[in-house]
């Protein structure tokens, strides 16, 4: 959920609630006070009825057009202290049931005790109270109209610099030594925010670099002794008289070494693309690269009893060729060295896109790890796991894009040129 929408949310249950609360709480307060009034009228109607039987000692007469509805019924004794209360009673005029509120009390006129009921109506309350809850609706609808439309104007124009940074960091690329430049506003945090982010890259591009000059460096030194290492085991496996013991342990030493050298050899390729050290481009046939390739590997796929299937159409492009010399031989010789014995490999070039598929193993690879350096699916595999990883950072050299899925039991990865 975006922070807009999460922050509007919010406000709006708020003010609902409050909203809500306000004009419960307004609807009874003025029930109260208009029921207040009432029985203050009620008890000041009274008062005049006693002052009308002190005077002239007997009861007033009922008016008929007086809103208060008067009733008087005489007893035999006084009856017990003032009550108020409300009641729905008859109003004949309508003949409909209303609410009134009620005032009833003893009144002596001379000897006798009559008992007098006064009442009032009180549905005057009831407009009242939906004018008030209309009032309140209405005022909430503005308040909600309102802050929807201050959140789409002044809080994103407001917010605008943070998703100008964000735009900016997605232009960021480790090792290719480019800082982005953030955008200076009139909102202090944001500038502190692009400031730290700014200091993180920076940090981050030097350490990278350190490390890979570390990396190419290393792997650079290396290769004289390993080639040293190398011929002189060549000369000792030659010589004659050793034993079956000592052949077995050079020829472990010897594949380690192989190992080792293949691995250097990875590493410094990997570092010569991230150094920009295939900058030059030609005109590279892909359908003919392929067949190359091709005809490099059938000899290898034939003794495995694999199959090749392959629609191949004329795709010309301007790129660096030993790079795509590369990327081609790593996929074409992955999906012949990852397949089964009597396993397929499909090949599909046409429409500025390659698909390259395989059978193989019948799970998945990891996605997210697939293109990292050093990963294998088989923890003690023989292969240095650098493979795809050289893949990768090839199509990132030469913006390609590059997808790998798994359908139908076949492992298969798209390059789509842009």
């Amino acid at each position: 959920m975006k922070l807009f929408a999460r922050y509007n949310r919010i406000n709006l249950i708020v003010m609902v609630v409050l909203f809500l609360i306000s004009g419960i709480s307004y609807s009874l307060i003025i029930n109260y006070v208009l029921v207040h009034e009432l029985d203050e009228a009620l008890d000041h109607y009274r008062l005049r009825i006693e002052n009308y039987v002190a005077i002239n000692g007997k009861l007033p007469a009922i008016g008929v057009t007086d809103e208060t509805q008067v009733t008087y019924l005489p007893l035999t004794t006084a009856v017990g202290p003032d009550r108020f209360e409300t009641r729905r009673l008859l109003d004949k005029a309508e003949n409909k049931r209303h609410n009134y509120r009620q005032l009833t009390y003893s009144q002596q006129v001379t000897e006798k005790h009559y008992a007098i009921t006064l009442s009032k109506p009180i549905e005057g309350t009831k407009m009242l109270t939906k004018t008030v809850a209309l009032i309140t609706l209405i005022m909430l609808l503005a308040v909600i109209g309102s802050t929807i439309l201050l959140n789409m104007v002044i809080l994103r124009r407001l917010w605008q610099p943070f998703y100008d940074s964000l735009s900016v960091m997605k232009t960021f690329k480790l090792g290719k030594k480019l800082i982005p430049d953030f955008p200076k506003t009139a909102i202090e945090e944001f500038n502190y925010m692009n400031k730290l982010l700014e200091e993180t890259f920076i940090n981050a591009e030097t350490d990278y670099q350190v490390l890979k000059e570390f990396t190419e460096n290393a792997s650079h030194e290396i290769q004289t002794p390993l080639a040293i290492i190398r011929s002189k085991l060549d000369l000792v496996i030659q010589e004659e008289g050793l034993s079956q013991k000592q052949t077995q342990a050079l020829q472990s030493v010897y594949s380690g070494i192989k190992r080792l050298t293949k691995l250097n050899q990875s590493l410094l390729l990997l570092a010569k693309i991230e150094n920009h050290q295939y900058a030059e481009k030609s005109t590279v046939d892909i359908k003919e690269k392929i067949e190359e390739k091709l005809s490099q590997f059938q000899e290898f796929w034939q003794h495995n009893q694999i199959e090749w299937k392959t629609n191949i159409q004329p795709f010309m492009i301007e790129s660096n060729p030993e790079l795509i010399d590369i990327l081609l031989s790593n996929l074409i010789s992955n999906a012949g060295r990852h397949n089964r014995e009597g396993g397929v490999i499909m090949i599909t070039l046409q429409n500025n896109e390659l698909i390259i598929g395989n059978t193989g193993s019948m799970e998945a690879l990891d996605p997210k790890r697939l293109f990292r350096r050093f990963y294998k699916q088989v923890q003690h595999s023989q292969h240095n796991g650098l493979g795809l990883s050289i893949v990768r950072q090839i199509c990132d050299q030469l913006d390609i894009a590059i997808r790998y899925s798994f359908l139908e039991n076949r492992h298969q990865f798209t390059l789509k040129w842009n």
